[in-house]
C-alpha cells in the first residue's frame, strides 16, 4: 500500500478559483500518482463567513479523499473591529523594522487569529489521533487558525508549511513568524516571496517548489472590440478597484480608444454597469484562456501574491501583462522573462495601456514568445512534480 499524505487547507471545492485552494489541489492531483492523498478541510464556501455550507465527512474525487471537518467558529463582526485595529497599529509603525511592527501580547495575535475563522477543532484532534498514519503533513496557506492549530495538533515532525505568504499586514504578527520559523520544511512559491519570509519572519532556508500551470495553447477569443483582460477575485485586496479608476482614467485620456476592460471571476465588489467594462462572471477554464490568448494584456492589480496562478497561465498563452509593480513577485515574472510592463501609480497604468494597445503585431508576438518561453523553462508538470516528491521523501524520512 502506498504511503498516506495529508494536504490541509482551509477551503476545497471544484467551484473555488482561490490561490491556495488551486495551489492544493494540483498538489494533491501530483502527489495522487504516487501516494494516497488525503485533502483535510472545512465544510466552509465562503471565506468572507465560513459558514458550513458543505458536508462534513469524507468525498472522493479523482481518486483523492476530501475530508471535511465541522467549523465551530467563523467569522463575525468581532474579527472585522480586529482588523480595523490591526490595520491601525500597522499604519501607526510604519517606521518600525519588519519584527517589530506590532506591540500586541501574544494572547491578542492568537485571537485576531482565530477570530478570522475557520477553526475547526476536530480536525485538531483528527490530526492529533492520526498524524502517524501520514508520512507526510502540508500545511497552507500561513494565515488561518486551520493551520496555526493544526501545526501545534502534530505529535510528529513530520509536515512542512506553505506559506502562500504575501506582503500584507497580517504577515508581521510575531505569531506567523515563530510559527514558520519552526517548520521541518517551508515550500515557497517563487525566488520573491522567500526573500519576502526572510526580510519579514527572519527565516533563512526553505526550497521554491511552486506549481504548475497549462501551457496548451488555445485559438484566442475573437470579441467584438479589443480589450484588456483581469481573472479572479473582484476585491479591493486585489487591486480592482485601482484597475476601475486607472481604466477610466485612461478612457478619459484616449477618448477615441475602443478598448475595453472584461473581467471573469467572483465579484465582491460589485462592479455594476461601466461604460466599457465588461464582466462575464465566472468562464470555464476552456473560455478563460480563450479569452487570455485573445487579449491586448492581461492585467494583475494585484499588490499581495505569493505566485498569481492567472498571470502564469496568461503567459503561457503568450500574452503580455501589465503588472502592479507594489507586488515583488509580479515585477520578478516581468524582469526574468523579459517581457511585458510594470505600473506603479495610475499615471504609469494609464501609460501602460496605451503602450500596450500600441504594440504592433511583430512586437506583440516576440513580447508573447518570451512569457510563454519563461512559463515553460520554470513551471512544467514535470518539474514541479519532481520537486514536491522530494519533499515528501525528505519528510517522510525524518
Amino acid at each position: 500500500m502506498s504511503a498516506r499524505i495529508a494536504i490541509v487547507v482551509p477551503r476545497c471545492h471544484e467551484r473555488l478559483v482561490g490561490g491556495a485552494e488551486a495551489l492544493a489541489w494540483q498538489y494533491a492531483q501530483l502527489l495522487s500518482k504516487q501516494y494516497a492523498v488525503e485533502v483535510l478541510t472545512s465544510t466552509a464556501f465562503d471565506y468572507m463567513r465560513w459558514d458550513n455550507d458543505l458536508k462534513a465527512g469524507v468525498e472522493e474525487r479523482e481518486g483523492i479523499s476530501i475530508r471535511r471537518f465541522h467549523v465551530a467558529r467563523g467569522r463575525t463582526p468581532y474579527f472585522h473591529s480586529l482588523h480595523r485595529n490591526l490595520l491601525d497599529a500597522f499604519a501607526r509603525s510604519a517606521e518600525k523594522p519588519p519584527q517589530a511592527r506590532y506591540c500586541w501580547p501574544e494572547a491578542l495575535e492568537e485571537e485576531f487569529i482565530r477570530a478570522q475563522g475557520p477553526n475547526c477543532p476536530e480536525l485538531e484532534a483528527h490530526l492529533a489521533a492520526h498524524a502517524d498514519d501520514y508520512a507526510a503533513v502540508f500545511f497552507l496557506p500561513y494565515l488561518y487558525p486551520m493551520t496555526l492549530d493544526g501545526i501545534r495538533a502534530m505529535p510528529h515532525r513530520r509536515w512542512a508549511l506553505v506559506p502562500a505568504l504575501h506582503d500584507e499586514p497580517p504577515a508581521y504578527l510575531k505569531t506567523f513568524a515563530h510559527m514558520a520559523r519552526s517548520a521541518p520544511r517551508v515550500l515557497w512559491n517563487a525566488e520573491a516571496e522567500r526573500r519576502l519570509g526572510a526580510r519579514i519572519w527572519n527565516l533563512d532556508g526553505g526550497n521554491v517548489v511552486s506549481m504548475t500551470v497549462a501551457t496548451e495553447l488555445v485559438t484566442p477569443a475573437r470579441e467584438a472590440s479589443p480589450y484588456v483582460l483581469y481573472c479572479g477575485r473582484i476585491d479591493v485586496s486585489k487591486g480592482c478597484q485601482q484597475l476601475l479608476d486607472g481604466f477610466a482614467a485612461f478612457k478619459a485620456a484616449h477618448p477615441q480608444s475602443d478598448l475595453q476592460l472584461v473581467l471573469t471571476g467572483n465579484d465582491v465588489l460589485g462592479i455594476g454597469n461601466r461604460r466599457d467594462v465588461r464582466y462575464l462572471g465566472f468562464v470555464e477554464e476552456q473560455r478563460k484562456f480563450e479569452l487570455m490568448a485573445g487579449a491586448v494584456a492581461f492585467v494583475q492589480p494585484s499588490p499581495y501574491e505569493s505566485l498569481s496562478i492567472v498571470l502564469l497561465e496568461a503567459m503561457a498563452q503568450g500574452t503580455p501583462m501589465i503588472v502592479n509593480g507594489q507586488c515583488e513577485v509580479l515585477v520578478d515574472h516581468v524582469n526574468m522573462s523579459g517581457s511585458g510592463l510594470i505600473y506603479r501609480n495610475q499615471r504609469e497604468f494609464v501609460d501602460a495601456l496605451a503602450r500596450a494597445s500600441a504594440l504592433d503585431a511583430r512586437k506583440r508576438s516576440r513580447q508573447g514568445e518570451k512569457a510563454r518561453d519563461y512559463v515553460l523553462a520554470n513551471y512544467s508538470r514535470e518539474q514541479v512534480t519532481a520537486r514536491l516528491q522530494a519533499e515528501v521523501e525528505a519528510l517522510a524520512s525524518a
